[in-house]
């Protein structure tokens, strides 16, 4: 009977002892005041990462103006702690409008690099542009943007060039016109001063110079009316000229003073008698100066004589 009772004492000694003292005795925590359960507080995250930042240490585009269809090269360099970047270039209007991208390239980091690009009409119109440089890599590397290395040019695309006017077509060869001689007897036409397109103070021979006695008949060549008839003191002397049924003018200089035979507005017939060689105006030695206007004689700014050389020539074979 005394072998029961143990156990049962032991139980009661138990049951009265407070909840506190099992619980220093390393027991499980009672709740606190608030009824809930202490838990430990979380640690705080680490802070991400920066971005690696590229620099642009070259960027140079030349030439800085360009034509239209003519080529741009682009040269850059981007450092930065990446292996490789990718490149393009911006080139943004500068009165404002639609970017042109350039695609450059991925390329080492570190290394200088070269494209070409030509500025197509269509896709580039001529002005004023802002040329910037972009640049990625991995881990979401960015160009840096300093006053010192902003990757950022100015450039001018310039419209071509009109194509030049074409050369003028030279006038045809004119055939010589049949007539007659106009110096009727023994003639020269004397040495390289007395061509036509020779110098002269001032201007250029305008004639060819037919040498002969003072007195030598002087006639036209061909029918037609008394254009003019003057005096001129410093130049041409006594002169006629004559407008010819073919329509070109003939002018007759240096005439022998009191020998011209017609008057203004009267008409002639081919080998008629106009006047005598002579040595009057601004002339060293008797001679006919003989000039062809094919679009009359100062008729307008252009209105020019040509060379009477081949005429005479053939006048004179024809004789």
């Amino acid at each position: 009977m005394s072998f029961r009772l143990v156990p049962l004492v032991a139980g009661a000694l138990l049951a009265a002892v407070p909840a506190p003292a099992l619980a220093q005795s390393g027991g499980a925590a009672a709740p606190d005041s608030g009824g809930g359960h202490v838990f430990e507080q979380p640690s705080a995250k680490p802070p991400k990462p920066a971005s690696p930042r590229l620099r642009a240490t070259i960027f140079t585009v030349s030439p800085g103006s360009v034509e239209l269809g003519q080529a741009l090269r682009f040269a850059w360099r981007v450092d930065g702690p990446v292996r490789t970047v990718r490149a393009r270039v911006a080139l943004v209007p500068e009165g404002g409008g639609k970017a042109i991208a350039i695609t450059l390239g991925t390329r080492r980091s570190g290394t200088r690099s070269v494209r070409t690009w030509t500025a197509r009409e269509g896709r580039v119109a001529a002005g004023r542009y802002i040329a910037r440089l972009h640049a990625t890599g991995p881990r979401g590397a960015t160009l840096r943007r300093t006053a010192r290395a902003s990757g950022r040019l100015t450039l001018e695309v310039t419209a071509p060039a009109p194509p030049p006017a074409p050369a003028p077509t030279p006038p045809p060869a004119v055939a010589p016109v049949s007539g007659i001689f106009p110096v009727q007897g023994a003639y020269s036409f004397g040495g390289d001063g007395a061509r036509f397109g020779a110098g002269r103070t001032g201007h250029v021979h305008q004639g060819q110079d037919v040498v002969a006695a003072e007195g030598t008949p002087v006639v036209t060549p061909v029918a037609g009316i008394v254009h003019w008839r003057a005096y001129q003191a410093g130049g041409a002397g006594y002169y006629v000229v004559i407008r010819g049924d073919d329509g070109r003018d003939y002018a007759f200089m240096h005439f022998q003073a009191g020998s011209t035979l017609v008057e203004k507005g009267q008409r002639v017939a081919a080998g008629q008698r106009l006047a005598s060689v002579g040595n009057t105006g601004d002339s060293q030695g008797a001679h006919l100066h003989f000039e062809i206007w094919p679009d009359g004689w100062y008729a307008s700014a252009d209105s020019h004589p040509i060379d009477p050389l081949p005429d005479l020539l053939a006048w004179a074979a024809a004789g």
